[in-house]
């Protein structure tokens, strides 16, 4: 699960405390290419404040405006968060960029932070427990549109680990990996891909993938509501939890529901 960040988090690993927020800052300070915000604001972490007293000082106009992410120290949230910035720069200030004229309207219209719209939503179902499937093979995403998670996780099992990924997108998601529990489930976004991606390192893969969510974010016309969005069991994935190499697992229908209502098959607009 933690694979994708791996290459991310080491630059933490030989620290006996937690970093500080100043090195967080550092990190971004150092890395080749400045991480922007869709309004070319540079990333930069400044530690989280009280109660907003205008629209721009709320968490992701703040962001959009002036670049600031507030950070809380030693949190595990919130260091996850910063990591995805770093992991899908492009689809990250996308997302952090939809979300503003929807908030804007209602919270200077109605001065509340609730009753947010169907794509409020979605993009905050996937930015906190996201994740991306990539296959070279459509039969096996068709699979997960069809809840057919035995077959899936079980029948298919030597194909899907050849052939399909399961990458954490939502920091939410890592957070509750630390403490897995039978449950677990994300919201997923499905990608085709060719053969050769899987070939590829482990950056070189994020950066395809970063563009291509970022083009279905932006489009605005296949990812709109949280159905759109597809339940995903990951700890069905093959090594993601110790127990999932019996067949028996994958009986447990609580778990690997059966469905919401038939077959859902690809859209024709989708990647």
């Amino acid at each position: 699960m933690y694979a994708p960040l791996r290459h991310l988090a080491q630059h933490f690993s030989a620290q006996a405390q937690w970093p500080t927020l100043r090195d967080y800052q550092a990190l971004l300070d150092v890395w080749p290419t400045p991480i922007c915000t869709l309004a070319g604001k540079p990333l930069s972490i400044v530690a989280q404040d009280g109660k907003p007293g205008s629209f721009e000082e709320h968490y992701a106009p703040r962001i959009f405006k002036t670049g600031e992410l507030q950070t809380r120290h030693e949190n595990w949230h919130d260091f996850f968060q910063f990591l995805s910035w770093f992991m899908f720069p492009e689809t990250k200030a996308v997302i952090n960029s939809i979300h503003l004229p929807y908030a804007q309207k209602r919270i200077e219209t109605t001065n509340e932070l609730g009753s947010r719209t169907p794509i409020e939503n979605m993009l905050s179902l996937f930015d906190e427990g996201g994740v991306v499937i990539v296959s070279s093979d459509a039969s096996l995403l068709q699979l997960i549109r069809d809840f057919q998670w035995k077959e899936l996780f079980w029948q298919r099992r030597d194909e899907l680990v050849q052939t399909l990924s399961c990458i954490t997108f939502g920091h939410a998601m890592y957070e509750k990996g630390l403490a897995p529990y039978l449950g677990m489930t994300a919201n997923a976004v499905l990608i085709e891909a060719e053969a050769a991606f899987f070939e590829q390192e482990t950056t070189a893969q994020l950066q395809w993938l970063d563009k291509e969510l970022a083009a279905m974010f932006r489009a605005g016309d296949v990812l709109t509501k949280p159905k759109d969005l597809q339940p995903f069991p990951i700890l069905g994935m093959p090594g993601w939890d110790e127990a999932n190499g019996a067949e028996a697992y994958y009986d447990n229908t609580d778990y690997f529901r059966p469905g919401r209502s038939g077959s859902k098959k690809r859209p024709a607009n989708a990647v």
